[in-house]
């Protein structure tokens, strides 16, 4: 499947050209924050997270979102569904890579992410961050994968792919969950200290997401 990206207009390959000058930009950009240190972003004692952080929750709420177009169609039998299901779960995926792309650079040097890894921390938020952004990113993965193979040879998706659906469903809800876990642990922060915090995130996810989605689907059929 993905020969097809390999095929497109003038069109198509002008908007890939600009996409690639922005992540040149953005690289270049991020080998200087390497070089000089997280300084240059402007955070500091006062202010501790900015762009990064901020972009990283927006992203969970869409990746999270997908979830509203996959229980009506899985749960509910909404057939009305079912190709803007396969989009949904195809965004959720990029929106992951972005929030792990966000995290990945907020961390200054990049080696401490390994630690993560190497040192399993259970106690710690960002241990489970990652456990369930890469739980949540896997799972996309292998769903619309299989459900866009399904729909190209005209076929139902396979029975096994359903139990991974159902899973994928509150696996969604606790990314977003654990997002407002670690804004809550931030004891400087008092705004953040309160128990509604993840159900308030909750319920931006499930409206922005699904509007981004709309916005994308009406792109896709103009274009």
């Amino acid at each position: 499947m993905i020969e097809k990206a390999l095929y497109g207009d003038k069109r198509y390959w002008t908007w890939i050209g600009f996409l690639l000058i922005l992540i040149g930009i953005g690289v270049l950009n991020y080998l200087r924050q390497w070089d000089m240190g997280l300084g240059i972003t402007g955070l500091s004692r006062d202010v501790t997270w900015g762009f990064y952080i901020a972009q990283f929750t927006f992203l969970v709420g869409v990746a999270a979102s997908a979830v509203m177009v996959v229980l009506p169609y899985y749960l509910h039998n909404y057939k009305a569904f079912g190709k803007i299901t396969i989009l949904g779960e195809f965004v959720a995926v990029g929106s992951v890579v972005m929030c792990m792309t966000f995290i990945f650079v907020d961390m200054g040097q990049p080696f401490r992410i390994l630690n993560v890894f190497l040192h399993p921390t259970p106690h710690s938020l960002m241990f489970w961050d990652t456990v369930v952004l890469s739980g949540y990113l896997l799972l996309n993965i292998i769903i619309s994968w299989t459900t866009l193979g399904a729909e190209r040879k005209g076929i139902a998706p396979p029975r096994w792919i359903k139990p991974v659906i159902y899973l994928s469903i509150p696996w969604a809800i606790s990314i977003h969950t654990v997002t407002a876990f670690l804004y809550s642990g931030l004891a400087a922060r008092p705004f953040w200290m309160s128990a509604v915090l993840a159900p308030r995130f909750l319920a931006s996810a499930f409206a922005a997401g699904p509007a981004l989605l709309v916005i994308l689907c009406l792109i896709v059929r103009k274009v």
